[in-house]
């Protein structure tokens, strides 16, 4: 009697769904769950938006304003890194944020701001963070209220650990080109990535990097794609969660959004290139495909 396969597709299917952690659905809340949970002692909703006048202006009820560049380390060489431990410490404790806070975070740039903060806390383990499916606009589109007052937040804080598996440096990808078991993916646009819009020293890619745009996660009215689409979106460019996938950018801003959308799946091993190309298109040591 002959066993019959699986298809493929079928079998990383059931990989991703066994190696999802529990809560992963949670990841991603809609604008109903949040209107549902406003006011919890547990929860802490951060507005993210560009410009800090439009939090002053209106956001959701409740919500604490944190700028991205509080959620990242500018470095004298061009370029963000991730906050130390104490640097952390210190923000967390600011935000009002304990190790029980469910951090629900949202933005209106399409979710980049409120993914770069989701890949800090990512990183430092904070158990619970998730992003507002389609940010302040959806919330609008409901017709839910918004507010003017500025919370005072109680202080709080903890001192958290960094997951190291969770970040990527020039060397750790450097030494595993051509590694089959190793999955890079460049979020920025076809232009950057080919070399014609040239942000460093030198333009191009991480040889072996595939390129798949920030923006392909997006549906029209800035909602994240159906996670059936977004699978099949990674999986069709090799990308597939039996591999250790890397993310980066050119700051890994838009970068942040692609790890959240690869964790958003469940995949079990994403890691974020935080120095990304402002870091590699600028060391002549490192080897680039155009």
């Amino acid at each position: 009697m002959t066993r019959r396969m699986l298809p493929l597709g079928i079998l990383l299917l059931l990989l991703v769904l066994a190696a999802a952690p529990a809560g992963a659905t949670e990841l991603l809340v809609d604008v109903e769950w949040l209107r549902a949970h406003l006011g919890r002692s547990e929860v802490r909703v951060i507005d993210m938006a560009s410009d800090p006048e439009s939090y002053q202006q209106a956001h959701v009820p409740g919500a604490t304003y944190l700028h991205v560049n509080d959620a990242r380390i500018a470095v004298p060489a061009g370029g963000f890194r991730l906050p130390t431990v104490d640097e952390t410490e210190r923000l967390l404790a600011a935000l009002g944020i304990d190790r029980d806070t469910h951090v629900v975070i949202y933005d209106d740039a399409g979710g980049l701001n409120a993914a770069r903060l989701f890949f800090t806390l990512d990183v430092l383990r904070h158990p619970k963070v998730s992003l507002l499916d389609g940010g302040v606009e959806a919330w609008r589109r409901a017709g839910l209220p918004l507010a003017v007052e500025i919370p005072r937040v109680a202080g709080a804080g903890y001192r958290p650990e960094i997951d190291t598996s969770r970040v990527a440096t020039a060397s750790f990808i450097r030494d595993r080109l051509g590694d089959p078991t190793l999955a890079l993916v460049d979020a920025r646009s076809p232009a950057e990535y080919v070399g014609r819009d040239v942000r460093a020293r030198r333009g191009g890619h991480i040889p072996g990097a595939v390129n798949i745009e920030w923006k392909e996660h997006l549906r029209r009215d800035g909602r994240f794609k159906p996670r059936d689409e977004l699978r099949a979106l990674f999986t069709s460019r090799g990308v597939t969660p039996d591999k250790l996938v890397v993310t980066y950018c050119q700051t890994h801003h838009r970068a942040a959004e692609s790890y959240f959308v690869l964790r958003l799946l469940g995949y079990p091993r994403v890691a974020g290139y935080d120095r990304s190309w402002v870091e590699w298109g600028n060391r002549d040591d490192l080897p680039v495909a155009r």
